[in-house]
């Protein structure tokens, strides 16, 4: 590397290139906060430690500095703008913004009140991503940010001039090397308890990252943030639910967020799983005589469908079963349709859910409040291979309550990884199911979003 990749000065602030590969290693980082929540914020302070990493060890190359581990700080950027470095004895905090004028910034108070995360110094950024610059403004002091910065409550920040800041970044760098700086005095905030820290958590993992911190008063947000575990705990409540860990029989991810196997999650809550009739937007399945030898003669794929749909809803006590199985996993082999797959393999899971071709299916109890008398849902995901590189899912939603109906109005959105809308549903009265089948290729992320009135609830997968 040579000092020819930065234009070290502009003016009396620090600019810095950025190149391709910096980018790109930026956003891989990136990949690891949700889309709803810190993604594009976790970008832009990647590429601006990235950045400053890298001039630092050109320009002070004795100069002793730390940073966090990346699985802290995307669980740091997730919810709150900045980032730690750690230089000899003092915190810089990095202030990544797009912004077009130079006025003013915003110091997130996680980095000025909690005693475990207070910055020494702050450093306000101005990305440019079109040209390819970083302009380090220069730094403001911890004194400075608590006497002069106007505290915003409501936001849980503080914001300061560009006046305040000093514009020379090398006297903050030449202060560290020197050992020049002071260590101010803070107050530290009350504790909760542990069981306290359980019950805030049990608040807030259905909300949208970005603004679960103004969901509770600071000294309670604090009190999570500035806990590892508790920080770490939420940072995955918002990380995709790994399908392709399905595939691999590994749960876990799923066990931690409350989702079961199919056949724990319906006997615990009396899940309707037998069919016929349920009649789900106009879908009825219907079952009837069906010769089983015929079946292994069969060639057209209307037929095949009709046929797996009558052998799905054969009691589960049927003096048939091994014949019936046979059946069914033939049309699992014969078949490329998605809904004749489907039906057989739930024929299957309902005869033998451990088979191979049943599919893979774990449900998930939600409650949408007690704003709407506390409405509750059953979430099932059906996980179907398609080949190596390609999966078929089955959504289907139910109601929990004393009817098992769907509260009329209640909407599912199922957007793809640009949180694009690409299929709503809309329960009508009396509906008692929604559901839907779509297909995606391996690393494909989606999210579905379950909301009625002002209650909303959503969950990203990654297929």
């Amino acid at each position: 590397m040579s000092l020819d990749l930065f234009t070290a000065f502009n003016s009396e602030h620090l600019w810095l290139k950025f190149s391709d590969e910096d980018q790109a290693k930026a956003e891989e980082i990136s990949q690891g906060c949700s889309l709803h929540g810190g993604r594009h914020q976790s970008f832009l302070n990647a590429l601006s430690s990235i950045c400053l990493i890298k001039w630092l060890k050109i320009t002070f190359p004795h100069l002793n500095y730390y940073e966090l581990d990346q699985e802290n700080l995307l669980s740091m950027w997730e919810f709150v703008n900045g980032t730690p470095i750690l230089i000899n004895n003092s915190r810089l905090i990095l202030l990544p913004e797009e912004m077009g004028d130079l006025t003013e910034f915003y110091v997130a108070q996680e980095w000025v009140d909690i005693p475990h995360c207070r910055g020494d110094y702050f450093l306000p950024i101005q990305v440019n991503l079109e040209t390819g610059w970083l302009r380090f403004w220069g730094f403001v002091a911890y004194e400075d940010v608590k006497k002069i910065g106007i505290h915003d409550a409501s936001f849980a920040q503080y914001i300061l001039s560009d006046q305040f800041v000093e514009g020379d970044i090398n006297m903050l760098f030449l202060f560290e090397k020197y050992a020049l700086s002071s260590q101010p005095e803070y107050q530290a905030l009350p504790l909760l308890s542990t069981e306290e820290k359980h019950n805030l958590l049990a608040q807030l993992t259905s909300l949208n990252p970005i603004t679960i911190r103004h969901h509770l008063s600071f000294v309670q947000w604090a009190n999570l943030f500035s806990d590892d575990t508790c920080r770490q705990y939420l940072y995955q409540q918002y990380q995709p639910l790994s399908l392709g860990a399905w595939l691999q029989h590994n749960f876990n991810q799923a066990y931690d967020r409350g989702w079961q196997h199919l056949r724990d999650f319906a006997d615990s809550l009396n899940l309707i799983s037998d069919y016929p009739p349920v009649v789900t937007n106009g879908i009825v399945m219907r079952s009837g005589e069906v010769n089983l030898q015929y079946i292994y003669q069969i060639q057209d794929e209307q037929q095949l469908k009709i046929v797996a749909q009558r052998l799905s809803v054969l009691p589960t006590d049927t003096i048939y079963k091994p014949q019936v199985l046979k059946a069914l996993n033939y049309i699992m082999s014969k078949s490329h349709d998605d809904d004749t797959r489907w039906n057989a393999a739930e024929g299957i899971w309902r005869l033998e859910p451990n088979n191979p071709n049943a599919g893979l299916w774990c449900g998930k109890r939600l409650n949408l409040g007690m704003d709407i008398n506390g409405v509750s849902l059953a979430l099932v995901i059906g996980l179907l291979p398609k080949s190596t590189t390609e999966s078929s899912i089955f959504l289907r939603l139910y109601g929990m309550s004393d009817s098992y109906t769907l509260p009329a109005n209640l909407q599912v959105n199922i957007m793809d990884q640009d949180t694009q809308v690409f299929k709503q549903l809309v329960a009508r009265e009396h509906d008692r199911i929604l559901q839907y089948k779509f297909w995606g290729k391996k690393g494909e992320c989606f999210w579905i979003q379950i909301s009625l009135g002002a209650s909303q609830l959503s969950e990203a997968f990654m297929i």
